[in-house]
């Protein structure tokens, strides 16, 4: 707050004080009171309101920038009138009622998309375990009869099981502190989890797979990092050209793990690299790929967000893609959920 714009809000109130102060003048000289006498009573007149205004001035001034600053710094700034007590002004007094009616409005509405989130996340994976049942019944059952038409089912349901996982995932994207658990994870483990869940897909493409370093260990989960392993590596199946092949490839240093899946795709063009974790991006490949959704890497990026982990895309057009995951070696206990200590 500038004094300027205090004083531009209070121009009633000074303007009346100049005006009673000029009829005072005019009204003690008329009485025949000495103009010097009469001078010196403005003079006192004119101190004492410069003294409240500026005391109006700091005391708002002071007020409001706490009020301003602990808005900023709280998660839930409609929550600010819990904290900070009423001014002293009647007015402010007022305003300040108005606002803890609306603000409590707003926290019961808060409240209650919270509840309609919570839900349908509940549905969401309760539906999902309920089609995964019969899913994985149908994909045993391929599995143990060879015949060619089931080879072609069983890639249909590799495709379908994927989905239904990334829906899992988004829904638990928000509060994923909820369901993971950090703790050391072999790469060589998460790795293999991930091309088996497609295992036929692979076949039948005649990918090659070439791991190398894989017995490095992060801190990290295992399921949710073998989900954007999965995730990525759907990536490289759908842009995939002649003589199909992925590297995956682990390193590590003192602190960190490197984790990096490349394929010799299409590649990414240099204009849209930069995008491709943005959500609901497709790029000039999605467009020719129907199955692209733009959100298997947003999903990715968030998740590593949420894990204290880091990812990012290097690419040649018309050579190869590469996501590499970053993890740290260490556990970092602000990435942990607040029931690790009961779990480990």
């Amino acid at each position: 707050m500038k004094f300027r714009e205090f004083l531009g809000d209070k121009t009633g109130v000074v303007l009346l004080q100049l005006g009673a102060a000029w009829a005072l003048f005019v009204f003690l000289t008329a009485l025949g009171v000495q103009t010097r006498e009469a001078a010196l009573l403005l003079i006192t007149w004119f101190g004492i309101f410069a003294a409240w205004t500026g005391f109006s001035f700091y005391r708002e001034r002071k007020y409001f920038t706490q009020l301003m600053e602990t808005a900023r710094e709280m998660e839930k700034p409609w929550l600010v009138t819990e904290v900070l007590k009423a001014p002293d002004t009647w007015e402010g007094k007022k305003y300040w009622e108005a606002m803890k009616i609306s603000m409590k409005a707003m926290e019961e509405q808060v409240f209650e998309a919270e509840q309609r989130r919570r839900a349908y996340q509940e549905y969401v994976e309760n539906w999902v375990h309920q089609v995964k049942l019969p899913l994985t019944s149908a994909q045993l059952i391929c599995e143990n009869d060879k015949k060619k038409e089931n080879r072609r089912i069983l890639k249909s349901l590799e495709n379908i099981d994927r989905e239904i996982e990334q829906a899992l995932y988004m829904s638990r994207m928000e509060n994923p502190e909820q369901d993971y658990i950090i703790r050391k994870t072999s790469m060589e483990s998460c790795v293999a989890q991930a091309a088996a869940a497609d295992q036929e897909t692979f076949r039948q493409r005649g990918v090659r797979i070439e791991t190398e370093g894989l017995k490095a260990e992060a801190s990290t989960d295992s399921k949710w990092l073998t989900f954007m392993l999965r995730q990525v590596l759907s990536n490289s199946l759908k842009y995939m050209g002649e003589s199909p092949c992925i590297k995956i490839e682990a390193k590590q240093n003192e602190s960190t793990v490197f984790l990096s899946v490349e394929d010799n795709g299409c590649g990414i063009r240099d204009s849209e690299i930069g995008r491709i974790f943005d959500k609901g991006f497709t790029g000039s490949n999605g467009r020719k790929n129907r199955e692209s959704t733009g959100m298997g890497l947003y999903i990715c990026r968030e998740l590593c967000k949420k894990l204290g982990m880091a990812v990012r895309a290097e690419s040649v057009w018309g050579e190869y893609t590469r996501i590499i995951f970053e993890m740290p070696t260490a556990i970092q206990t602000e990435h942990l959920p607040p029931s690790y200590e009961s779990v480990r």
